[in-house]
């Protein structure tokens, strides 16, 4: 395999994965907003409550612009 190649290969991954980890945000707020528990959340990414909580719970979207974001709660 020459460099280039597997340089190529590095960055197709890299964008699957991306890909990939842009649907799980988006169906892990289509979860959340349907009302699912955290830890039912948890329980099928194979972590705690805690973790996902902490991972997932400023995951905001846009179905308009197909855009997710984090945004925690404004100092109050």
């Amino acid at each position: 395999m020459t460099e280039g190649s597997s340089l190529d290969r590095v960055a197709a991954l890299h964008q699957e994965v991306r890909r990939l980890n842009h649907q799980l945000e988006v169906a892990i707020h289509a979860a959340v907003e349907d009302g699912q528990s955290w830890a039912a959340i948890a329980r099928v990414l194979g972590v705690t409550a805690q973790a996902a909580h902490k991972r997932y719970r400023w995951i905001r979207y846009s179905s308009v612009t197909d855009q997710i974001w984090r945004e925690p709660p404004l100092p109050g």
